[in-house]
């Protein structure tokens, strides 16, 4: 929780600090000054830096200018701002590489994987396991000596058990239906209702260039139906679960201690992960945000305003 300030406890002066939390949908930022109080917050559009890195970096600068207008500063405290920078598909090194050949307009920044950031968000720095199961999924285990990180293979070849495969995996069931290879039941015909949809051809045609957010979209009406039983979608969300309980379960092999579960999917999941793993999960200590401000506190020494 938030605490609440006065205006008067508010410090506007003296270092600036952002944490950027970029993943396949949006682009969270938090700004903080010295003291750690919360100035403000905002949301843009998708940084994946692996599939539009061009388009995560406005949308970074975009939601440091909001965080900016929101607080009441001017936008030319961009360049004061020390910014910890958490992306997914920046762990390519080819497309960190292509990141660090680019400028951005900050006074300092670092950037890591949004798993990390989460991971030193969900426990305070110290060593644990997160698991991410959104848009995409993936997961990360650091302790004293080393990280290891599992899963994140992107929505073309993995991202198992994530928003984006769940629909996707729905909306192959509708096409096996619409091709006579199993029966149509209440699972195709709610995805089809959905899309307004009709015809394969129509189906394929909305399908053929969305990005991974469009299946993620589809994911609570497989979820709703999941809930009541419905056995196609049930059978989903099933497989679902089953993969991340064993990404969990080969994560915590690497870092026991603690084991937080981030994403809005994940909440959904949960139901219908076993029973020794609901009891392993803790609540995430502080959001991802926070664990990319605490990222470049750590790596960056900047010199406090006198």
């Amino acid at each position: 929780m938030i605490k609440e300030l006065n205006v008067s406890e508010i410090s506007l002066e003296g270092n600036l600090f952002v944490g950027i939390d970029g993943g396949g949908t949006k682009c969270k930022a938090r700004l903080e000054n010295e003291k750690g109080q919360l100035l403000a917050e905002a949301m843009t559009g998708p940084a994946n830096a692996a599939r539009d890195l061009s388009g995560s970096i406005k949308n970074i600068i975009r939601a440091c200018e909001m965080c900016l207008k929101s607080a009441g500063l001017a936008q030319e405290r961009l360049q004061d701002l020390h910014v910890g920078i958490g992306l997914a598909g920046i762990n390519i090194p080819s497309v960190k590489a292509a990141f660090e050949e680019i400028k951005l307009p900050f006074a300092s920044y670092q950037v890591t994987t949004d798993l990390h950031i989460a991971c030193l968000g969900a426990h305070k720095g110290q060593s644990g396991t997160v698991v991410i199961v959104g848009t995409g999924s993936s997961g990360i285990a650091v302790n004293s000596e080393y990280q290891v990180i599992l899963g994140g293979h992107g929505f073309q070849v993995g991202d198992k058990g994530s928003g984006a495969w769940i629909g996707k995996t729905a909306l192959a069931h509708c096409l096996e239906a619409l091709d006579g290879i199993v029966e149509p039941n209440s699972l195709t015909h709610a995805i089809m209702s959905h899309l307004d949809c009709n015809k394969t051809i129509d189906l394929v045609a909305k399908t053929v260039s969305a990005p991974p957010s469009f299946f993620a979209s589809l994911s609570p009406l497989v979820f709703e139906l999941a809930n009541n039983n419905q056995k196609e979608a049930l059978s989903i969300v099933e497989e679902a679960a089953h993969y991340i309980s064993k990404l969990s379960a080969q994560l915590l092999q690497h870092s026991p201690s603690r084991l937080s579960f981030i994403g809005g999917v994940s909440i959904a999941l949960s139901e219908y992960f076993p029973e020794a793993l609901k009891s392993q999960i803790l609540p995430a200590q502080l959001p991802p945000e926070s664990g990319a401000i605490l990222f470049i506190k750590s790596t960056q020494i900047i010199e406090s305003f006198s």
